[in-house]
C-alpha cells in the first residue's frame, strides 16, 4: 500500500482519519470511545467501544471507526499529528473559554456573526489541518465503500497542496487550492457534536460534518455559489441559510445517517413551493 499523500510505503498503523481531539465530544476520549457506524444502504449499525470503555464487555477485537492502518507513511503521520496538536492547543482547547479571548482576533459582522482568528496559527496551517482531514476522510471512505464525496481532480489538488506544504514549496501548494473557498463554522455555545458525515449529493458546495465543525468547500465565487445550497431562490444570505439548516437538522434523530440530506431536501422543497 502507498501513502495517500506522498506515495511512499504506507507503514503507519493506527492513523486517525479524523483527529481524536476533534471528535472526542462525539465519540469520547481516546480508548474510551463509543461510536456507531451507520450503513443506510445495507441497513446495518456497527458499534465500537474503546478498550477502556466500561461497555466493552466483548472479547472480540473490533476496529476503531476512525483509525486506519497502512493509509499513511510514518513521516506524513508525524507531520499531521504535529499540526493537529498545535490546532488543538491553540484553538480547540481555547475558543469557547472567555479567559482565552486574548488569544484570538475577534470580529463581528453587521448580522452578529462572530469570527475568531487564532493569533498563534497561520491561515495556511489552519487550511492544512482542515484540508488534511477532508482528504483522509474522502480517501478512506472511497477505498472502503467507493464513496469519495469529491471529484478526483479536486482530491488530487488537495493531495498536492498537502504534499507541497510538508515537503516542498508551500506557495506552490496553495496555488492548487485557488479554485476553492472554504467556510468554517464552529458552534461556540455548544460543544456537543453529533456525527461525522458527508454525501455524494453535495457537489458545490461540498459539505463535511466532523463532529464540531461544519466545512463547506465552494468552487468559484463564494457569494454566487452559496445561494446554490438552496436553489438560488430564497434571497437569504449564506449565514442565515446555514443557521436555518443547522436548526432544522437538529430536529432529526442524530442516529439517522440521512439527516443532512433530509434537511437539505426539506429546505429545497420549502423554498421552491
Amino acid at each position: 500500500m502507498k501513502c495517500i499523500i506522498c506515495s511512499n510505503d504506507a507503514d503507519a498503523t493506527g492513523s486517525h482519519i479524523v483527529p481524536a481531539s476533534l471528535i472526542q465530544n462525539c465519540v469520547g476520549k481516546h480508548y474510551r470511545e463509543e461510536s456507531y457506524s451507520i450503513d443506510a444502504k445495507n441497513v446495518n449499525i456497527d458499534l465500537y467501544f474503546g478498550r477502556d470503555n466500561l461497555k466493552n464487555t466483548s472479547t472480540e477485537i473490533k476496529k476503531n471507526h476512525y483509525k486506519e492502518d497502512h493509509i499513511l507513511c510514518q513521516a506524513c503521520e508525524k507531520n499531521l499529528a504535529d499540526i493537529e496538536s498545535e490546532f488543538s492547543i491553540n484553538f480547540l482547547q481555547k475558543f469557547r473559554e472567555e479567559r482565552f479571548k486574548a488569544n484570538f482576533i475577534i470580529t463581528n459582522d453587521q448580522n452578529g456573526t462572530e469570527t475568531l482568528t487564532p493569533k498563534n496559527l497561520t491561515k495556511e496551517k489552519i487550511y492544512f489541518y482542515l484540508y488534511s482531514i477532508i482528504f483522509r476522510y474522502c480517501m478512506n471512505c472511497g477505498r472502503k465503500r467507493g464513496q469519495y464525496f469529491m471529484e478526483e481532480s479536486d482530491l488530487e489538488n488537495i493531495r498536492i497542496f498537502l504534499n507541497e506544504y510538508m515537503y516542498g514549496d508551500q506557495a506552490v501548494g496553495i496555488e492548487h487550492l485557488k479554485e476553492f473557498n472554504m467556510v468554517i463554522t464552529f458552534d461556540k455555545a455548544d460543544s456537543n457534536g453529533s456525527f461525522i458525515s458527508s454525501a455524494n449529493q453535495f457537489k458545490n458546495p461540498y459539505i463535511f460534518y466532523f463532529c464540531q465543525p461544519i466545512l463547506l468547500l465552494f468552487r468559484g465565487n463564494l457569494d454566487t455559489n452559496a445561494a446554490k445550497i438552496f436553489g438560488e431562490i430564497n434571497g437569504k444570505r449564506y449565514e442565515e441559510n446555514l443557521e436555518e439548516f443547522n436548526a432544522e437538522m437538529n430536529k432529526i434523530d442524530i442516529n439517522d445517517s440521512e439527516r443532512a440530506m433530509k434537511t437539505y431536501h426539506m429546505l429545497l422543497q420549502k423554498y421552491r413551493s
